[in-house]
């Protein structure tokens, strides 16, 4: 979907949405980066879902995101540390 999404809207146009379905949003932001994408949305925490699909899992957790994209070599510039801070707040507030 996305190559031919791509044949018409420059990649530096798009973001990606993933949810992290069979745990495989990670591995999908991968292939969009590979395709140009450089913006995505994540989750602190990895909170979230799907308000039309039931029990579907959240798009992944912005810590795991920033994790990934750091292991290719790619600057974020975001905080870790505050990032974390902002998670674990997420958390304790769904609790």
């Amino acid at each position: 979907m996305l190559d031919a999404v791509l044949e018409v809207v420059p990649a530096g146009c798009l973001a990606g949405h993933f949810h992290d379905t069979g745990g495989r949003a990670l591995a999908n932001v991968e292939v969009a980066l590979s395709r140009g994408l450089r913006v995505f949305d994540g989750s602190a925490g990895g909170l979230g879902g799907c308000p039309y699909a039931p029990r579907a899992p959240g798009n992944p957790a912005t810590e795991a995101l920033v994790d990934r994209l750091a292991a290719l070599g790619l600057a974020t510039g975001i905080d870790r540390k505050a990032l974390a801070r902002a998670a674990a707040m997420a958390r304790e507030m769904r609790a």
